[in-house]
């Protein structure tokens, strides 16, 4: 079995040998005469194409500006961000991607470049222009979250020109967004620091109102010294109340000696008591049973007023920040890889498409011949098959005559 398998693929081998071969020259011509075409075409015709390609790292957005709002919002500087209008980093990879992607800046690389004429355009639309020049521009995020632009020209010194145009107006355009970013945040921030000077201003008058007013300027100090003057008068009234128990034990209350310290106790009874209902407040000693209310009014009046300076400091502090970063104009995309003159083409792959056209020839030619070869030796044998190939060959020679 296996010598007749093996047999029976050398036979099938030799046939198809022997009839390309008894019809050599049309096999050769079918072989031949579309890679010759083609090798026309790649050589001569079809004009190369070359390619610029330029690699630049996407805007990375600065979070020093937003420290300390984060700091303070528990860090929430994001959300804060994109109220604002301040741009992370993705957002600005963003806005690069869609400026590079635009129709403005492509329409100006036509302009620039007077690419109709360069295209020998002539339709009448400059929607097809500009289809035609995005089919040879194109951009993309490579493995290293980098931008790679390129563009496509049968000129390699145009398409170079064209991606360094492109670059620096991508950067131009990115520098104007982000300075109205900035200007618009600065607008914002400007606004809230006029309400916060407004407010602590207010806040601040009515806090030495309060001040004036309850003869209180550091409730825990204030307290803590009339609590030391309450107990030297009570040690003082406790020391005369012995004193005077003594003497009258001693000489009755009929002596001067009682009288006396009849009077230091009424005088030291009554320097306390004026104490303790606050009637020496000029002094800076507060009254006990007022002392909690103005304590906590006096703290509430002062956290209010700590919570505004450090918000005014915020403000001013991301003021100047939008101010600096409105004015300045750095560059934002940094091109790691600038594009260069490459005069190697990309378009077409001559040694690919001669190869490809060769081998589909040889395939077509030996199936060509073939086939012939399987038609002639049915025309041997008279068969239904050969009727049908003599039938189909006669509608042309019916035609000739």
């Amino acid at each position: 079995m296996e010598k007749q398998a093996s047999a029976g693929f050398i036979e099938i081998i030799l046939r198809v040998m022997n009839n390309c071969l008894r019809r050599f020259k049309l096999w050769l011509f079918i072989l031949l005469f579309p890679t010759i075409v083609a090798f026309v075409l790649v050589m001569w015709v079809i004009k190369p194409v070359y390619a610029a390609v330029a690699v630049v790292t996407p805007p990375a957005a600065s979070q020093s500006a937003l420290s300390g709002l984060s700091s303070m919002l528990g860090g929430a500087s994001g959300s804060v961000s994109s109220l604002l209008g301040l741009g992370t980093a993705d957002e600005d990879a963003n806005a690069v991607w869609t400026i590079i992607n635009s129709w403005e800046l492509h329409n100006q690389v036509i302009e620039k470049f007077n690419l109709a004429e360069h295209y020998e355009f002539d339709g009448k639309f400059h929607a097809d222009l500009l289809k035609q020049f995005r089919q040879s521009f194109g951009v993309e995020v490579n493995k290293e979250d980098m931008f790679a632009i390129s563009m496509e020209d049968e000129d390699y010194k145009l398409a170079a020109q064209m991606v360094r145009f492109i670059l620096e107006k991508t950067d131009s355009a990115f520098n104007a967004f982000k300075t109205s970013q900035a200007r618009q945040s600065r607008l914002y921030f400007q606004s809230r620091l006029d309400s916060c000077t407004h407010t602590l201003d207010s806040l601040i008058d009515d806090f030495v109102k309060f001040q004036e007013e309850n003869n209180i300027y550091d409730p825990e100090v204030q307290l803590e010294s009339t609590l030391k003057y309450l107990s030297t008068l009570q040690s003082r009234r406790e020391e005369v109340s012995m004193e005077m128990a003594f003497e009258k034990a001693d000489r009755g209350e009929g002596s001067r000696r009682y009288d006396e310290l009849n009077k230091r106790y009424k005088g030291v009874n009554t320097a306390l008591n004026g104490a303790v209902n606050g009637k020496h407040k000029d002094l800076g000693l507060v009254s006990l049973k007022k002392s909690p209310e103005l304590g906590a009014e006096y703290v509430r009046r002062e956290t209010e007023i700590r919570v505004q300076e450090a918000m005014y400091k915020l403000l001013r502090q991301q003021s100047e920040q939008m101010r600096m970063e409105e004015a300045k104009m750095l560059t934002n995309l940094h091109v790691l890889e600038p594009p260069w003159e490459n005069d190697k083409k990309i378009y077409p792959l001559r040694g690919v498409t001669l190869m490809f056209t060769f081998m589909v020839s040889f395939i077509f030619a030996t199936i060509i011949c073939n086939i012939l070869g399987y038609l002639e030796d049915e025309e041997t044998r008279d068969s239904e098959t050969a009727r049908q190939w003599k039938a189909f060959k006669g509608h042309f020679s019916r035609k000739k005559a």
